[in-house]
């Protein structure tokens, strides 16, 4: 079976299209995958690095309001399909996934020109436009949230499937976890990530935080991301020392299940991490987010009792509130585990690749 993928622009598109590829060829030895993007894209990097082969096309993101940039991005699109199906024609494909923003776009299309089957899949709760534009040429959709069928073409089909992580977190154990960090039984860890980019306004409410958490038994450590980390070590000197600053976080299962609450981004990569390892959590969505997606994401949690949705602009203020309440309610942080863990959905991978083998012609 020969498969082309793309997605890309942001992590949380790339990484699915990765653990689909990896659970392909886990599943078939002699899948052949090829994945496709642009050269400026972050799929460019990680792709590679992930020893698949890459093929560089033409896209462009497509401007929400008319404006000059709409022409070139039209123009980008255009020759994107172009180079795509030449590709297509050369390679030919049994199937084509796409994994959501701008850039599958084109080969999706071409796709659709060349009469190969088409498998989309959707990470969050609110659909990109991409996905939601080229449903109409897809066979399956696949979707990582219940009750999204609405946004897609009727003609496709819906399947709920999980958004697909890595193997590590559905296998990790707690208690290993917590005694690999050095955590007793009395005490607390809480565990802010503010993405790989970092964000200001989690760590602003961490610091806030930490001067109503005087108990010395609870931990709290802040992942401050690559970008702003020298900016927020220095910031740090003036923090309450009870806040342990880490640049980066390389094993996240680790600490994601150790920890007795999680505080964060609702991307929906970390929302499915969360979900694996059961981590009750506060979701601080960031408001910038396309289609204010995280939004909607952290909605899930906190209909599900499993989570709490803390609009950004309120975190700062009600952060240290709201975390000294769960603090001293451990029968709900114990709900709100079970909870967490009751949306997840271990075998996602698994079941993205049953609907692409059905369709592989």
């Amino acid at each position: 079976m020969k498969v082309f993928l793309a997605g890309g622009g942001t992590s949380g598109h790339i990484h699915p299209a990765v653990a689909i590829a990896d659970e392909l060829k886990k599943q078939d030895e002699k899948a052949e995958v090829l994945f496709c993007g642009t050269a400026k894209g972050l799929e460019s990097q990680i792709i590679p690095k992930m020893g698949y082969p890459f093929k560089v096309i033409r896209a462009a993101q497509l401007p929400m309001k008319p404006s000059m940039k709409t022409v070139k991005a039209v123009r980008e699109f255009l020759a994107g399909r172009k180079m795509c199906r030449k590709l297509i024609r050369e390679g030919k494909p049994d199937v084509v996934i796409g994994t959501g923003g701008f850039v599958c776009s084109p080969l999706i299309a071409a796709a659709h020109k060349e009469r190969v089957p088409i498998v989309l899949h959707e990470q969050n709760a609110f659909p990109g436009r991409s996905n939601r534009m080229m449903s109409k040429y897809a066979k399956t959709v696949c979707t990582s949230f219940p009750g999204i069928e609405h946004y897609f073409s009727k003609k496709a089909k819906i399947v709920f499937t999980g958004n697909p992580i890595r193997g590590v977190f559905s296998t990790v154990d707690r208690d290993a976890c917590r005694e690999k960090l050095g955590l007793s039984e009395k005490n607390t860890l809480i565990l802010a990530m503010g993405g790989s980019l970092g964000a200001r306004t989690v760590n602003q409410a961490i610091v806030e935080l930490a001067k109503v958490i005087t108990d010395p038994d609870v931990r709290i450590i802040l992942s401050v991301g690559k970008q702003r980390y020298r900016e927020v070590v220095e910031e740090a000197k003036n923090w309450p020392k009870s806040i342990e600053v880490f640049e980066y976080i390389s094993d996240p299962e680790t600490y994601l299940a150790a920890c007795d609450l999680f505080i964060g981004r609702a991307g929906a990569i970390t929302c499915a991490e969360v979900q694996a390892v059961g981590a009750p959590s506060v979701l601080i969505p960031y408001p910038y987010a396309a289609q204010d997606h995280q939004t909607y994401n952290a909605k899930t949690f906190e209909d599900a009792k499993a989570g709490i949705l803390l609009p950004d602009d309120q975190a700062v203020e009600k952060l240290p509130g709201i975390v000294k309440e769960l603090l001293e309610d451990k029968e709900r942080l114990d709900t709100m585990r079970k909870n967490a863990r009751g949306l997840a959905i271990y075998d996602a991978a698994s079941r993205i690749c049953d609907e692409v083998k059905a369709l592989a012609r």
